[in-house]
């Protein structure tokens, strides 16, 4: 009597005879280590194709003591700057084997620490963060001290960790100096939360109007929440002070919209009655009307640089901790040049 035999399971030795390599090869491809050759990788998958080869990647992250997951904790993916910073992340991730878990902080820390909890106990390789405005050291020290981890966008004091941001102070200094160039004599800065970017931005902001002798007023610096609704409380309180400056200085460039709409709405036109400049230089800012004067902070860079960086934090936990400065760029547009012209009418 036969006796039907299960089909012989393809292993990895299989696929490696297959397709001419070593069977280390056809494991690198199948973590989709970038250092593999184009024409190699191709070979492995025509031949796993060909084969029938299933991988068991739960058994491979056993073996490796890893999950090939990395979490990501950003604030509000409303925010345009941090939904290209989490692309970045994510793209850089997928090229390396790994997959992400996503949340949202709202910029709370009893959120944030709780989203942390929820994460790790997803056994994570590691965590990118960016840390709510009111995150303090012990609370990542408490959270995060076996965890590979970095930072974006926004240090805390006191704790050493890989970093990636912009140069929050060269920024201030850029959009300053070119609001002081420009002839600009009273400028505010609108928006955003108490935090050490914000502080940054204005401390460069003052330094590059110090230039040409122009002062924040105090009653002119306000904070609000770094969102559209956040730039329409702004511009409302500053209006309540009394008269309009020549400038307006927003915290971000989605802050800038909200500060526009509410100019708008109380019968003053954004570039033509008052110059307005901000940060961040998302995809859409040169695309408003007018176009938008912006300090570019490059997210997708700092995305993609917190990815490397915890890549090889997880590789070699013992590293130094580093940080990474990005250096920014002013794009110079219509909302912040009508100076001359507003004089002339």
């Amino acid at each position: 009597m036969a006796v039907d035999r299960a089909p012989k399971r393809v292993t990895i030795l299989d696929v490696a005879a297959a397709s001419g390599v070593s069977r280390a090869t056809v494991s690198l491809v199948l973590r989709d280590e970038p250092r593999v050759a184009e024409g190699t990788r191709q070979r492995v998958h025509e031949a796993i194709e060909r084969l029938g080869y299933v991988y068991d990647r739960r058994a491979a992250n056993m073996r490796t003591q890893r999950s090939m997951t990395v979490g990501l904790v950003v604030t509000d993916v409303r925010n345009p700057f941090f939904a290209e910073l989490t692309m970045a992340v994510e793209k850089a991730l997928e090229a390396r084997g790994y997959s992400m878990l996503q949340a949202y902080s709202l910029d709370e820390r009893e959120r944030e620490a709780r989203l942390l909890g929820v994460v790790i106990e997803q056994r994570v390789d590691g965590v990118i963060l960016l840390p709510s405005t009111d995150t303090e050291a012990m609370d990542l020290q408490r959270r995060l001290s076996a965890v590979p981890h970095v930072l974006i966008a926004r240090s805390v004091a006191d704790h050493d960790a890989d970093y990636v941001g912009v140069d929050n102070v060269r920024a201030g200094r850029l959009l300053g100096k070119h609001l002081g160039d420009e002839g600009y004599r009273d400028v505010a800065f609108l928006g955003g939360p108490r935090s050490t970017a914000r502080g940054d931005r204005l401390r460069g902001l003052r330094s590059g109007l110090a230039r040409h002798g122009v002062k924040i007023d105090a009653k002119r610096n306000i904070q609000t929440g770094a969102s559209r609704v956040g730039g329409i409380q702004a511009l409302e309180a500053l209006l309540e002070t009394g008269a309009l400056p020549d400038a307006i200085a927003c915290y971000s460039d989605i802050v800038a919209i909200g500060v526009a709409s509410a100019l708008r709405a109380a019968g003053i036109e954004p570039g033509r009655d008052v110059a307005v400049g901000s940060f961040d230089d998302n995809p859409g800012s040169s695309l408003q009307h007018p176009a938008l004067t912006s300090v570019a902070t490059y997210p997708e860079r700092v995305g993609a640089e917190a990815a490397r960086l915890l890549i090889e934090r997880i590789d070699a936990p013992d590293l130094e901790a580093r940080r990474v400065i990005l250096a920014p760029t002013l794009s110079v547009r219509a909302s912040s040049t009508t100076l001359e012209r507003r004089q002339a009418a």
